[in-house]
């Protein structure tokens, strides 16, 4: 994977965003940055834009698809390609995701070999 890669990781969930981060390290991403809320992680975007934002469907606050939402609705936050890592596998919610701008919807428990895969098809 591109070591000039830039990604954000949205999730509330500590564990997750560690996990998250570890495999994008792995894959040779050098630039990982983190944000525990929706709001943070659109401030994070402004501030300076990442290529890429996995983002968690589920958070207190502003969900998932409405982070996606924001991000789309705004040239302040670039034009990343955004993956929404989900524990619900709900058709209505992948739908919502991919109208939102969703590039790709995965479904925890998300395994690090096909995050990679997946990240790497869609960064090409």
């Amino acid at each position: 994977m591109d070591g000039d890669l830039d990604v954000l990781i949205v999730d509330d969930h500590e564990a997750m965003r560690v996990m998250l981060a570890r495999v994008m390290a792995s894959a040779g991403v050098k630039r990982v940055r983190e944000a525990s809320r929706g709001e943070l992680g659109l401030q994070m975007q402004a501030e300076a834009p990442a290529h890429l934002i996995l983002v968690d469907s589920g958070m207190p606050g502003m969900d998932g698809v409405s982070f996606i939402n924001a991000v789309r609705a705004d040239e302040r936050y670039g034009a990343p390609c955004i993956v929404m890592i989900t524990g619900h596998d709900h058709v209505q919610l992948r739908e919502a995701a991919h109208a939102a701008g969703a590039n790709a919807v995965m479904v925890k428990p998300v395994s690090p070999r096909a995050l990679i895969a997946k990240v790497q098809d869609l960064m090409r």
